[in-house]
């Protein structure tokens, strides 16, 4: 009975480990939404007017503007392995 338990402590304490890591980040996610959620709520009462000026706008971004921005090239050899 004790090689048994020998044998599946090293499997049981990974699950353990992956539970607790999977559990903290389903938390995170989960109070990152509700402090979103409270946020817009808080915009929605107090009656802010968006501002056209202040908001972000997203654009399209060509390739060639990639290649010529600090990022390099991109004509750099790529490892496949």
């Amino acid at each position: 009975m004790l090689d048994i338990i020998k044998a599946l402590l090293p499997s049981i304490c990974v699950g353990l480990l992956f539970w607790y890591v999977f559990r903290s980040i389903v938390r995170a996610d989960r109070n990152e939404r509700q402090q979103v959620d409270k946020y817009y709520s808080e915009i929605e009462v107090s009656g802010i007017d968006d501002n056209p000026e202040t908001d972000v706008k997203m654009t399209a971004t060509k390739s060639s503007d990639y290649e010529k921005s600090e990022h390099g090239k991109g004509d750099a050899p790529r490892s496949h392995g």
